[in-house]
């Protein structure tokens, strides 16, 4: 059985034992009034009190209906006791009077009711100032409602007052029913206030333990506070390693590009300069539009966008523009064989394809010195291989370089790879798992 149902089962037998108490008492002095008058024993028992007593009925009836009240504001208190202070403070006010009412009713021959208000303050109180506060209004009430304390000072009638006229035996029965019932109500009350006051103490434990638990939770979270302002750090360091590595790429691939076709085309000026004046213009003019693309690559690399041709046209066709571009400008022949269709991809997928041939094709004029160069483009289901053959001086002991290793850098953000080898002019292999997006 938990705690919180002993205390209700505690609280109804405190209600039930005080109620029977009262219709004890005031049943008493009723039924010993009206035998009293039976009897012609009423001059006999007005010289033995020193004030008018109430009608009987009245004594019976105001005793009973007042406690009634009193166990129903009790009931209500305990509802409301979520409620403001000033609630539960009128509704203890309200059991007081009508715990007053009753016991005076019954001229304070019993005063059991003290408890049930006591109890319903001890429930209510929190804090040492309203336990203060609690203290006193019980001294006060106790006081009031005794009747050996105030009882002669206010005139009221004892109990041996109302029974004289009964045998001595069966006034020492009555004594000791009414004594009982101070006892067992007394016994009751104490085990109330203890359930309730072991309640307030494990609900302070637990308290505690929120509090505690609280501690540590907030000191985990100062830890993980920190280590994230420390990952925070480190993730910045990071982000500013991969720009730092992102605009080497992207300077390294349009710069190289750019410079290797302009060193190409001008030594083609100087061997065409004596033979064909026109044709060596021609050449220069190719020189400078490849010279002012590279200068528009390396703004937009450093604004961290696309290569400007993927911004003006799709990728097939910004791939045949940068080849010609490089055979023109160095005078290799260049042969482009795609067998992908659709050749249509994801934005990032596009700029590593189109860096990737353009740095291999860029190795194989610069390093190379290629005169032809094969490039081709092959979908196998869920990859994409790059090929990149040619027919220069190629590499036997390759040490990988600016160029391979950017190449690399890029094919693994995408989860690809990178091959290559030397033996016959140099073949560059870059295979990635692609995510076909619109096929038509």
């Amino acid at each position: 059985m938990s705690r919180e149902s002993v205390i209700t089962k505690l609280q109804q037998a405190v209600y039930i034992l005080n109620l029977a108490a009262v219709c004890l008492v005031a049943g008493i002095m009723t039924y010993s009034m009206l035998r009293i008058v039976d009897v012609m024993k009423a001059e006999q028992f007005l010289r033995l009190i020193e004030k008018r007593p109430w009608r009987p009925e009245s004594i019976l009836i105001t005793a009973v209906a007042c406690y009634l009240c009193l166990v129903f504001f009790s009931c209500v208190g305990q509802l409301w006791n979520q409620n403001s202070r000033y609630a539960r403070n009128l509704i203890l006010l309200i059991e007081v009077l009508f715990c007053v009412g009753s016991t005076v009713a019954m001229n304070m021959n019993y005063n059991g009711l003290v408890l049930l208000v006591v109890a319903d303050m001890v429930r209510g109180q929190k804090g040492s100032r309203q336990k203060i506060v609690l203290g006193i209004a019980i001294i006060g009430l106790y006081t009031i409602l005794d009747y050996n304390l105030a009882g002669n000072y206010l005139e009221m009638i004892p109990i041996d007052s109302f029974i004289f006229y009964f045998s001595t035996g069966v006034q020492a029965v009555i004594r000791g029913i009414i004594s009982i019932f101070r006892s067992v109500n007394l016994v009751l009350f104490i085990l109330y206030l203890t359930m309730l006051i072991q309640g307030e103490h494990r609900e302070r434990e637990r308290i505690q333990t929120l509090y505690e638990q609280l501690g540590e939770v907030n000191h985990k979270l100062q830890e993980a506070n920190q280590k994230l302002k420390e990952f925070a750090v480190e993730a910045e360091k990071n982000a500013e390693t991969r720009e730092r590595n992102r605009l080497a790429r992207e300077i390294h691939d349009t710069l190289g590009h750019a410079l290797t076709g302009i060193v190409a085309g001008i030594d083609a000026s100087l061997l065409m300069i004596d033979v064909s004046t026109d044709a060596t213009k021609k050449q220069l003019q190719k020189i400078g539009d490849v010279a002012r693309q590279g200068m528009t690559d390396v703004r937009r690399s450093v604004s961290k966008l696309r290569p400007d041709a993927l911004e003006k046209f799709d990728l097939e066709n910004a791939l045949t523009r940068m080849l010609e571009d490089i055979g023109a400008t160095s005078g290799t022949q260049i042969v482009f064989q795609n067998q992908v269709d659709p050749f249509r991809f994801r934005e990032d997928e596009e700029e590593v394809i189109y860096r990737v041939i353009q740095e291999a094709t860029t190795n194989s004029v610069r390093h190379g010195h290629a005169s032809k160069i094969w490039i081709t483009v092959t979908k196998e289901n869920q990859w994409l291989t790059i090929a990149v053959k040619d027919n220069g001086c190629g590499c036997k002991d390759i040490k990988e370089g600016f160029g391979l290793k950017h190449m690399e850098e890029r094919l693994k953000l995408l989860n690809g790879s990178l091959e290559y080898e030397g033996r016959e002019g140099f073949l560059i292999l870059a295979r990635i798992p692609i995510r076909w997006g619109e096929e038509f």
